[in-house]
């Protein structure tokens, strides 16, 4: 299955929304004061839903097909590990170096780390080491969850994806999930329930069904997310907390989005400039590495003398600050993630092309006689 550029602009764009509300913080930290409006910070977070929403769409658009194949399901596995675990190891020595020498500079806001929890991205009270991984521990169990209904029928996964969200709304409605365990809160956190409506809008998509959706429909849906419901629901408080309020309210109007714009990008009535999917490719690599490259920049202005507020000042340490991000994202991008992933990509086939030549020469071989 070819990639859906739209999904790679949704990443340049999530990114952006991040990158941008850890500025404004960097920005009083480093610059005396700050231009950017307090308000980024409030939807700063909102941007981790929609990968969560997208992150659903994609494990759908991998996988289909591959159900009830061991084989296939081994591979999905393998895949997902090898996608996130060696970069973000990368980001993990890297923080772990300056956290060792000058621990003050990592985290200084927040509780000391479990190291090996947070290497393995295991579910803990404390915030991980490299501080943003908090969502690749979502993730690590979303995809850990997903390889297991491969196991099952394909055409039943629409309604075990409703049942698992059905239970763990059900959770909600009975239990505080902030007094239970780290482990159990992540398992019976709502923000499954964005990845399962991300999953059910990309069944949708690949459905029948979706070539009755009009044209002029698709832009609506797309245009009816910025336009009103991100107004509408910030207005009425809609996206505050975590609960099931706010993770319907995201996960409805980004997988309206998300819809829209990829059955839009199917139609090619829609086209992705190459510099939003150059940044959408390089995403990971610059949201594992942003808060690094941030602080870096902060403190270099700081030693500078720069820190004085100015309106002069202040628009150049935001433009360096982002460019620098930016850049460096996708330099990271070609210079570790791509060489990590050819890398994992090349052992699998490996792995895979082995196990299927010694279950070839098992079923060749000759069958004892009775």
């Amino acid at each position: 299955m070819s990639k859906l550029n739209t999904l790679q602009a949704f990443r340049c764009i999530g990114l952006t929304g991040v990158v941008i509300g850890h500025m404004t913080f960097a920005e009083e930290k480093y610059a005396g004061a700050t231009l950017l409006p307090v308000a980024i910070k409030d939807f700063n977070q909102l941007f981790i839903d929609w990968f969560f929403v997208v992150s659903g769409f994609i494990m759908v658009m991998v996988s289909r097909g591959r159900f009830q194949v061991p084989r296939e399901t081994l591979k999905f596995a393998y895949a997902r590990v090898a996608r996130i675990y060696p970069p973000y190891w990368v980001y993990f020595f890297i923080t772990l170096a300056v956290f060792l020498v000058m621990p003050e500079w990592v985290n200084s806001s927040q509780s000391e780390p479990n190291l090996w929890k947070s290497f393995l991205l295991i579910p803990d009270k404390n915030l991980p080491l490299v501080m943003v991984a908090w969502s690749l521990v979502f993730e690590m169990w979303f995809y850990l969850i997903f390889t297991s209904f491969m196991f099952c029928r394909e055409r039943y996964l629409p309604w075990i994806l409703v049942g698992w969200a059905t239970l763990i709304i059900a959770a909600n409605l009975i239990l505080d999930i902030n007094t239970l365990s780290p482990a159990l809160r992540l398992i019976l956190h709502p923000y499954a329930i964005e990845f399962v409506m991300g999953s059910l809008i990309a069944l949708f998509y690949f459905s029948p069904l979706s070539e009755r959706v009009s044209t002029r429909t698709a832009v609506c849906m797309l245009l009816f997310v910025p336009l009103i419901g991100v107004p509408v629901g910030y207005n009425f408080g809609l996206f505050r907390g975590e609960g099931l309020v706010r993770i319907f309210s995201l996960g409805t109007l980004f997988g309206l989005l998300t819809i829209g714009a990829t059955l839009l990008e199917r139609r090619n009535k829609i086209s992705v400039p190459g510099f939003m999917v150059a940044i959408g490719d390089s995403s990971y690599t610059t949201y594992l590495s942003h808060l690094l490259v941030i602080g870096v920049i902060g403190k270099l202005w700081v030693a500078l003398g720069l820190s004085s507020p100015s309106l002069v000042g202040n628009i150049a340490f935001l433009v360096i600050m982002f460019s620098a991000v930016m850049i460096y994202g996708l330099v990271g991008f070609k210079l570790i993630e791509e060489p990590l992933m050819n890398s994992a990509n090349r052992l699998g086939k490996r792995i895979f092309s082995k196990k299927r030549s010694e279950a070839d020469t098992a079923k060749l071989a000759p069958k004892p006689a009775k």
